[in-house]
């Protein structure tokens, strides 16, 4: 809950110059595109969670990229649909609240949220990023199974 509060608190925040350089230099042109198009917000998090990898001396490209990439499913989304979203989550009503032809925004959001896993899949997809990019962000809310990177991933995300 602590991680959700503190991304609730830091939702405001804007990418930093910082944070772009970081991506440029792990990501090749089509991919920082997308990494840039992102909300701010989402910026802001992939970028720390690439940065809270690396500060623990993890290298591996793909896992980088997918901690850069992991969230571009998610879209715009302002702070009270993401609080909502998580909300709706946590207290197991999020299937029935998501609806992406709603006339409410909220629904549209809530969907989004529930599944920008694979809508992000498919934007790297057609960004033509690597299959293991593509399965990381595909994979990043699912059981880790024996994956080591793929629980990375979670704990850098879930840290962040």
């Amino acid at each position: 809950m602590l991680h959700r509060f503190r991304q609730f608190t830091n939702a405001g925040r804007l990418p930093t110059p910082r944070d772009f350089a970081l991506a440029r230099q792990w990501l090749e042109p089509p991919l920082f595109e997308l990494f840039a198009a992102q909300h701010p917000r989402d910026a802001v998090h992939t970028a720390a969670t690439a940065r809270w990898l690396l500060e623990r001396g993890y290298d591996d490209p793909h896992l980088l990229q997918a901690a850069f990439l992991h969230d571009i499913g998610k879209g715009e989304q302002g702070r009270f649909d993401r609080t909502i979203s998580v909300i709706a989550q946590a207290s197991g009503l999020e299937a029935r609240l998501a609806s992406a032809s709603s006339r409410f925004p909220v629904r549209r959001a809530i969907e989004r949220s529930r599944t920008h896993s694979e809508s992000g899949a498919r934007t790297l997809e057609a960004a033509r990023a690597s299959e293991r990019v593509i399965d990381l962000t595909r994979r990043h809310h699912g059981p880790p199974g024996t994956d080591p990177v793929l629980a990375l991933l979670q704990e850098a995300d879930t840290a962040t």
